[in-house]
């Protein structure tokens, strides 16, 4: 009878040991899922981002041809605009003595030279 006994006490331990086993998969279950959920959360992060990203690229290409059609406005205006004429030499004199090599340089205006 006490092995019987004894047989049961181990039985009852053994039954204690698988219902908190069971406890422990349940709650590990729910973890698991709490991690899905979140990683499901972050996934819909992400692709919220990257929409966000190709949103800016393409506002900063819509930039960069709106700076490119800007210089190009810029170098259109330049090349229309003729190019000033230069007066001539100060002085009858400055012109003389160019001609005869005595300069290396003729001021023609502020910051002109030949």
């Amino acid at each position: 009878m006490i092995l019987a006994d004894e047989s049961l006490i181990l039985a009852d331990e053994c039954l204690i040991l698988v219902n908190e086993s069971l406890i422990l998969a349940e709650e590990s279950l729910i973890l698991v899922n709490e991690s899905l959920i979140l990683a499901e959360e972050s996934l819909i992060l992400v692709n919220e981002s990257l929409i966000l990203a190709d949103e800016s690229l393409i506002l900063v290409n819509e930039s960069l041809i709106l700076v490119n059609e800007s210089l190009n406005s810029v170098n259109e205006s330049f090349n229309s605009t003729p190019l000033p004429s230069f007066p001539a030499p100060h002085s009858p004199l400055l012109a003389q003595r160019a001609e005869r090599g005595k300069f290396d340089m003729v001021f023609l205006a502020d910051g002109f030279a030949i």
